[in-house]
């Protein structure tokens, strides 16, 4: 099976570095930035299956702003989007923008690579 590629959105150095090697831990290829613009660059460069995205990101965009860009344009629509944020009210502005799941942080990350698994599976439904 085809390893997935998966990019990590988050202004929260400690936490990102702490995702990626969880998710590298269970065969996934991860790219971690820390702010939006970083982001776009990355993407223009190389496909990602999916982005893990924080709300709070370094720089001038945060994580709103960064999933309305993409689900603007056309080549990033149909990459599933996870947005983590320790702002419970957000799950429906996300869900309402375009992202596939929204994380409450803190979270056990047995279930959250549960669900990025499920992801994944979903998508291969898809095809």
């Amino acid at each position: 099976m085809v390893k997935k590629h998966i990019l990590i959105v988050d202004g929260d150095i400690t936490h990102s570095e702490r995702l990626k090697r969880n998710l590298e831990t269970a065969d996934f290829i991860v790219e971690a930035v820390y702010k939006g613009n970083d982001a776009l660059m990355l993407l223009k460069k190389q496909w990602v299956d999916l982005i893990i995205l924080s709300i709070t990101l370094q720089g001038i965009m945060n994580g709103i702003q960064l999933l309305q860009e993409l689900k603007e344009n056309e080549e990033y629509q149909q990459i599933p989007v996870i947005v983590q944020s320790s702002k419970v009210n957000m799950e429906e502005i996300v869900k309402n923008i375009g992202a596939t799941m929204f994380i409450t942080k803190p979270y056990n990350i047995a279930d959250f690579l549960k669900q990025v698994k499920e992801i994944f599976q979903e998508s291969q439904k898809d095809i």
